[in-house]
């Protein structure tokens, strides 16, 4: 079951879900609009909110949230990209959130144009999904991460 807005505002409610700082403009229809807080480059510079970055043709970026969520047991989410900007040549590859996750997304950009990423802006939207039944919370190497983290290797 795909939750509403009003939905995930009664989990927050709840404190059944944590996403921190949020606004009440980012609640949408059927999820939640995510903030692009920074942007790392091929080098790895990152860049600020307020500062706007061109990203290069065919170039992949790693970016992450303003928000940090923590998730239930019974929640997991589809992670997507704002319909404008897939319009505008970005691209996000398909990720999911795993119930029980904790911290800010990193989110995986890759850019067909030479295209201004505005920080600070609406960039990315949530999908939440009720599972069937509790699951045993995620528990990998991404937990708890607060900024940009690039690919960790299994040990």
């Amino acid at each position: 079951m795909i939750l509403s807005g009003r939905d995930i505002q009664w989990y927050i409610e709840q404190k059944k879900l944590v996403i921190t700082p949020i606004k009440e403009e980012q609640f949408r229809q059927n999820g939640v609009d995510l903030i692009l807080k920074q942007v790392s480059d091929p080098t790895y510079e990152i860049i600020e909110e307020g500062i706007t970055t061109k990203l290069v043709k065919s170039t992949f970026y790693l970016g992450v949230t303003n928000e940090y969520f923590e998730f239930p047991d019974d929640l997991m989410a589809f992670v997507e990209l704002r319909s404008t900007w897939a319009r505008k040549g970005i691209m996000l590859p398909p990720t999911i959130v795993d119930a029980g996750f904790k911290g800010t997304l990193t989110l995986e950009i890759v850019s067909f144009i030479t295209q201004p990423v505005p920080i600070g802006e609406r960039f990315a939207h949530l999908i939440f999904a009720k599972m069937t039944g509790p699951s045993i919370p995620y528990d990998g190497k991404y937990q708890g991460q607060r900024d940009i983290t690039p690919a960790i290797r299994d040990k």
